[in-house]
């Protein structure tokens, strides 16, 4: 640093030596071409001019003025080439000079001064501009503190650590850049006080003066967010802190903005279970309502005329209470796996399965309601062995197999089929219906979403189930699908595993 003074001092030096040695060359030319002596002091006022524009420094403007008016007594005014001045006009004239010269340095100095400020001040809302459109596409609390440590550093050089309280673990968090070494100096106690009592402290402050960091609250409106600690080394000026106080104002409104998104965020997704509930207690008031009164009505009629009915009508009634109730405990089921899903709790028990166990298992639960559908399955001719959920699996099978024997004529013939494609397992259930409307394609496997089925007598599920296959599907790693035959008779249902 020293060095650099030094340097500097010479360069300014020899500068002002240099233009007033040319302000003498020149007037000693203009002594030749005959112009009054008056005259030839402006050039010398010019070369003040030059000398303040080029060192930027009053002092020198004021040194170069005094040099210049002995230089021109010395060479210009009688006798020449003496520091005398025989005309008594000529003290007037250097008197006048001087003061005409130091003036004119007092308004170039300030002129300067204020260009200097302008461009800084320029500089400054360039900064602010740019940092501000910066915030606008930030999201996340750690980026917006990210972005404003390495901010502070790249137009400031200064360097900053961050803390905001997290109401999860009920601590200070705190945020850093580990490639600035200075950050390792901050004591989270500090923070920690700050943040509990409201008060700046350490450096300059009354608690701990003498460290080289200060902590300020971090504060929106009366609400304190955490804490910002800044680094004095070096000491920082007040267009410093005027930049800190406004970048933090900027970091403070990209964080209420994060708050109000993630309000926003929680009120949609309080609108969407609500809307959930609510879809959900429609759906079971009328899906619930149509097997239980057939249980009811046909539990009754069994028992009021147990002498009447022969063995062959009391199986039959017996029959459709066994329908009804595997059909609400299906529902059940789903209902329950629904839950689980929403709350992250839907565990899977993987173990390898013999697909052919599996198949039969998902049949035998959908046999006692298949009414005149035919189900044929087509095993593989080995024993295949999948490494999956049993249970899942074969209620996502169930799922498929009860979504064909509703959407489809009471005649009509349901396929299940297990195929190795691509080395993945590949279950499909195939049926010969109307197959999936088009508008229908894209929301299949969305929560509550039904089909109104041609059969009068046809049970509608809550439209659960294949959203719960898809589900259970993706827990697996696997892939869900759902299209129509290509011969157009019919839909596909299946998975990958």
């Amino acid at each position: 640093m020293k060095n650099k003074n030094i340097t500097t001092l010479l360069r300014h030096f020899f500068i002002t030596i240099a233009i007033i040695f040319i302000c003498t060359l020149v007037s000693l030319f203009f002594v030749e071409l005959h112009i009054r002596t008056e005259n030839i002091i402006m050039i010398y006022l010019l070369g003040v001019l030059f000398i303040v524009i080029e060192t930027k420094q009053l002092v020198w403007g004021i040194a170069s003025s005094f040099i210049s008016i002995i230089t021109f007594n010395y060479c210009f005014t009688q006798p020449l080439y003496s520091l005398h001045i025989h005309d008594p006009n000529y003290i007037i004239t250097i008197i006048i000079f001087l003061i005409v010269s130091i003036i004119t340095n007092i308004l170039m100095g300030k002129l300067q001064k204020h260009a200097a400020i302008a461009h800084y001040n320029e500089q400054q809302t360039l900064a602010f501009y740019e940092i501000s459109k910066s915030f606008l596409n930030l999201s996340g609390i750690q980026t917006i503190f990210m972005h404003t440590i390495h901010a502070l550093y790249e137009y400031q050089n200064i360097i900053s650590v961050l803390y905001y309280y997290d109401e999860k673990s009920k601590q200070l968090q705190r945020y850093q850049d580990d490639a600035m070494p200075l950050a390792l100096h901050v004591v989270d106690e500090f923070a920690a006080w700050c943040y509990k009592h409201q008060k700046a402290c350490g450096h300059a402050t009354a608690i701990n003066g003498s460290e080289q960091w200060s902590y300020h609250p971090l504060c929106h409106g009366e609400e304190i967010l955490g804490v910002y600690a800044i680094s004095h080394t070096p000491e920082l000026t007040k267009e410093n802190e005027l930049f800190i106080h406004t970048l933090i104002a900027q970091m403070v409104m990209a964080l209420e903005r994060e708050q109000l998104y993630a309000q926003q965020e929680q009120s949609r997704i309080a609108i969407e279970k609500e809307k959930l509930r609510n879809n959900l207690l429609r759906s079971l008031s009328h899906d619930l309502r149509t097997p239980l009164t057939n249980i009811a009505g046909s539990s009754a009629v069994l028992l009021e005329n147990d002498d009447v009915f022969d063995s062959e009508m009391k199986k039959k009634l017996m029959k459709s209470i066994s329908s009804d109730a595997q059909w609400l405990t299906q529902l059940v089921e789903n209902l329950l796996n629904m839950t689980r899903i929403q709350d992250g709790r839907l565990l899977l028990s993987k173990r390898c399965e013999v697909v052919d166990d599996i198949i039969c298992e998902a049949l035998q639960r959908c046999e006692s309601r298949k009414g005149s559908h035919t189900i044929s399955a087509h095993l593989p001719e080995t024993i295949q062995l999948v490494n999956m959920d049993g249970q899942l699996i074969i209620q996502v099978l169930v799922n498929f197999i009860d979504n064909a024997i509703k959407h489809t004529q009471p005649t009509s013939h349901i396929d299940i089929y297990y195929t190795q494609k691509k080395g993945k397992a590949c279950f499909e259930v195939s049926d010969d219906g109307n197959g999936i409307p088009d508008n229908m394609i894209d929301t299949l496997f969305d929560s509550f979403v039904t089909t109104k089925s041609e059969r009068s007598d046809a049970k509608r599920g809550v439209g659960l189930g294949l959203s719960i296959s898809k589900a259970i599907i993706e827990a697996h790693g696997g892939t869900i699908y759902a299209h129509n035959r290509a011969d157009g008779h019919g839909a596909i249902f299946g998975f990958y595993l």
